[in-house]
């Protein structure tokens, strides 16, 4: 009997000090406030950190907590986005991210002293083994560009498919290179314009159902000229079906433009847009919000298009990130907040 009590004293032991660690760490995250646009109300609210996944290095914090590196997916192809959460810091504004392969990265999102940051992976990146590192920021100080936290990660190969085919010669007619500059500069600047905080607070869904017609990343030869990547994937049905917004946002841009028919662009929050080309019709605006599934157009063949189809692109700045990834629900592991202040993240 004494045995028993003496184990059963020592489970409650344990339980208590791992009940008061995690008390303690979610204390150190801080609190944000919170303001929701359609109502214009503000509230404060705890936010938590997301899932843990592979973490391979870890540092300890000043302040007595472990730092982790997490990313996932865990092994991710070319193509793909990884979602980082790294922290706890005593300092997050003060650090910055870096990696040695060909990608971009979103704006840094802070919750109390963690930093989350979407990291496009280029198509064009060789699979093998790659690093990501927190460094301190670049100034006077004399620590500037030392390594905080670090972690390896591998890079899966993949393949993309090839196609060729042939386009009409009528489909450029009067085109220039001066308007096709335009254009660009318009989609340039409609995809930097964005807010610092994630905007979604809903899974991601497909702007409509249909047959893909074109994967994400496909290198293509159109009337013999040099290959090209496709950076969108393109997606067939009716003329005239309902295309809707994959989540909510901003509208930055809703323009006819030469090569991609009637455009909208919209921005999801921390450098992450998506695109809809060859619209027969758009129905929003720029500036205007949209929520998850609201009409944005119909489904068209405007531009450079032969049929009726919906091109799709996904993108972190002003590269492109495959579309399908966002049905994954991998953008649910960043805190879903409008996020106006970050309040104390040291422990009194």
């Amino acid at each position: 009997m004494k045995f028993n009590r003496l184990i059963l004293s020592l489970l409650i032991a344990v339980a208590f000090f791992i009940l008061a660690g995690f008390v303690y760490y979610y204390s150190t995250l801080g609190a944000v406030e919170v303001i929701t646009p359609d109502e214009g109300s503000t509230k404060m609210e705890s936010l938590s950190p997301a899932g843990p996944a592979n973490c391979l290095i870890q540092m300890t914090a000043d302040f007595g907590l472990t730092k982790k590196l997490v990313t996932y997916p865990d092994i991710p192809s070319p193509g793909d986005f990884m979602i980082i959460e790294g922290g706890p810091f005593d300092n997050p504004d003060n650090l910055t991210l870096a990696f040695d392969f060909p990608g971009a990265l979103s704006q840094q999102y802070s919750v109390g002293n963690l930093i989350y940051i979407i990291v496009g992976i280029s198509c064009d990146t060789e699979p093998g083994l790659y690093q990501l590192a927190f460094k301190k920021g670049i100034g006077e100080d004399p620590a500037a560009g030392e390594t905080v936290l670090a972690k390896n990660i591998e890079i899966a190969p993949k393949e993309f498919a090839f196609s060729r085919f042939s386009m009409p010669a009528d489909r450029t007619a009067g085109w220039t290179t001066a308007r096709l500059e335009e254009d660009r500069e318009k989609v340039r600047q409609a995809r930097e314009t964005t807010e610092p905080h994630p905007l979604w607070t809903d899974p991601f869904i497909s702007p409509l159902e249909g047959r893909i017609s074109s994967q994400y990343g496909a290198v293509r030869v159109i009337n013999n000229n040099p290959p090209r990547r496709h950076v969108g994937l393109d997606i067939a049905a009716d003329e005239g079906t309902p295309v809707v917004s994959t989540n909510r946002g901003i509208v930055r841009l809703a323009e006819f433009l030469l090569s991609g028919g009637n455009t909208v662009i919209v921005d999801h929050g921390m450098g992450l847009s998506s695109s809809y080309l060859h619209l027969d019709e758009m129905a929003v605006e720029p500036g205007q919000w949209v929520e998850c599934g609201a009409l944005i157009g119909t489904l068209g063949m405007t531009g450079y298009a032969t049929g009726p189809h919906l091109h799709w692109e996904v993108n972190i700045g002003q590269d492109a990130v495959n579309p399908e990834q966002l049905l994954d629900g991998d953008l649910l592991w960043v805190p879903p907040a409008y996020v106006s202040k970050m309040v104390s993240e040291k422990v009194n």
